[in-house]
């Protein structure tokens, strides 16, 4: 059995070693997004705004996924279908198998429902109030699995408020070479922000998570 920290110790005294040699400035670097769908069906303008905030890398749901690599996760067009299978653990296709590892592995994540899902979603009068009731109450839950439930107008528009917001919260964790698990336990915010070149201990994911903190990576 792998002992977690024991490769923390590790990591950290390869991080030591590293210290000593001059690092390239990342000033330039933006967050990465991983887009799950088509988004030839997006309006051009809020599309646009979305690659000038976030290195946008579009790819298939079966696609073999490496989340260490990305920053965030944004499913398009995703029917209530992903939103139940997302808060009762099934995964037997590929949108909702990425989705659990998202949520199991603390990635941030978006969901962006079908024009038609999102018609019902948002409307304060629905026709069937009791079924939307029953659709809302798993977008909830999906938000406390750090899931966020939105329009793409919603999450272009808030992207940099979350972020301004999560870099005045924690200036100093933004810095760090490497986020562990006593990081994690001592953040007193519920948001842990970091820069592209912080290296995320498993140790340190698994505690945040545990805690039901989440880490975001940003610019």
């Amino acid at each position: 059995m792998i002992d977690r920290n024991w490769i923390e110790q590790i990591v950290l005294e390869v991080v030591k070693q590293l210290s000593s040699t001059v690092e390239k400035p990342l000033e330039s670097s933006i967050p990465t997004l991983l887009v799950v769908g088509d988004t030839s069906f997006i309006d051009p303008k809020p599309l646009q705004l979305m690659k000038t905030k976030w290195n946008a890398v579009s790819c298939n749901a079966d696609e073999t996924v490496k989340l260490d690599m990305v920053d965030k996760v944004i499913f398009l067009h995703a029917t209530q279908d992903l939103l139940v299978k997302g808060v009762l653990g099934i995964f037997d296709t590929p949108d909702s198998k990425l989705l659990s590892r998202c949520i199991l592995e603390s990635v941030p994540v978006s969901i962006i429902p079908t024009v038609y899902l999102q018609e019902h979603l948002f409307n304060v009068n629905p026709k069937n109030r009791d079924y939307v009731s029953q659709l809302l109450g798993y977008k909830e839950t999906l938000m406390k699995f750090g899931v966020e439930v939105e329009s793409f107008e919603g999450f272009v528009g808030n992207s940099a408020v979350t972020v301004s917001s999560a870099v005045s919260k924690d200036p100093i964790l933004k810095k760090k070479k490497l986020l562990t698990q006593r990081d994690v336990r001592d953040c007193k915010e519920v948001g842990i922000v970091v820069d592209p070149s912080t290296i995320i201990t498993p140790l340190a994911r698994d505690t945040a998570r545990e805690l039901g903190k989440t880490i975001k990576v940003i610019k």
